[in-house]
């Protein structure tokens, strides 16, 4: 008895699982979203989740958005953070080595077709540049008619083989909304901030900060203020209309120019022209 006693113990000690013990298939973590590598502006769509991976040569994470419209797909920022690891634009997400994202045509193409299928979205030929250097996007409509758009930038403080290299950070952004225009859209673009750093020697992909203006603080040199958008300078300009001057109506003639008279005799002071001899 004491024999089963003690195999009965010993099979409900076996049956208790341990937290280590249970391996995922995938190594994406779920993370706070006040640990996003990237923060959208104030007022803007609000995060509503955080997957992160981690890479031997990457930190990546899809940074989800709040979605609303029938447009199929999700709303979301994909940033990574490179660090200054040499691979070759070959090599794939091979073991857990994370490629750079390309920004070629085909490659944003690609991109494109598999995060807005079905959406004609067209590459902007605008130069247009935030504050960590150039950026490009395109813009088209979505399923009854929302707008959609998608970013895409590269981040890297110009490695060359005179000097060491510094990372990369790859920010991609796709968002559809349908109260929303391109010019609101691409806001977001301009104005997302990067939220963190890799604690790494010489990563530094943004480079220094630049100087300040040499002007500033200089004298004979005034700044001034911009107008603000609620003061009346800052408001649109308005088109002057100048009335133009009444018509008389088709119906009616206008009154012919006095014309001056006559003289019925020679006038004083000029020669007399004598008339054309008669026939």
């Amino acid at each position: 008895m004491a024999a089963l006693l003690g195999l009965s113990g010993a099979g409900c000690g076996e049956s208790r699982l341990a937290s280590d013990e249970l391996v995922t298939a995938s190594r994406a973590t779920s993370v706070s979203p006040a640990r996003a590598l990237a923060l959208l502006p104030p007022g803007s769509m609000p995060v509503i989740g955080v997957t992160q991976r981690n890479y031997d040569n990457a930190v990546s994470q899809i940074i989800s958005l709040a979605t609303r419209g029938r447009t199929p797909g999700e709303n979301a920022i994909d940033i990574a953070f490179f660090t200054a690891a040499d691979l070759p634009d070959s090599a794939a997400v091979a073991g857990n080595l994370l490629k750079l994202p390309g920004i070629e045509d085909h490659d944003v193409a690609r991109e494109m077709e598999d995060r807005l299928p079905g959406v004609v979205m067209m590459p902007s030929a605008v130069f247009v540049q935030n504050k960590y250097g150039p950026f490009g996007y395109a813009f088209g409509r979505g399923i009854g008619g929302e707008a959609c758009l998608y970013a895409w930038q590269r981040i890297a403080d110009g490695d060359s083989i005179f000097r060491p290299k510094s990372g990369a950070v790859s920010v991609r952004i796709r968002v559809c909304d349908p109260t929303a225009t391109e010019a609101t859209l691409l806001r977001l673009a301009y104005d997302y901030s990067l939220n963190a750093s890799l604690r790494r020697p010489g990563w530094n992909p943004i480079g220094e900060a630049p100087p300040p203006a040499p002007e500033l603080g200089k004298a004979g040199a005034p700044i001034y203020p911009l107008p603000q958008a609620s003061s009346p300078d800052a408001a649109a300009p308005q088109r002057i209309v100048r009335s133009r001057p009444s018509r008389a109506p088709r119906g009616e003639a206008e009154p012919a120019p006095d014309l001056p008279a006559i003289p019925d005799r020679p006038l004083e002071g000029y020669p007399t022209v004598p008339p054309p001899p008669r026939p």
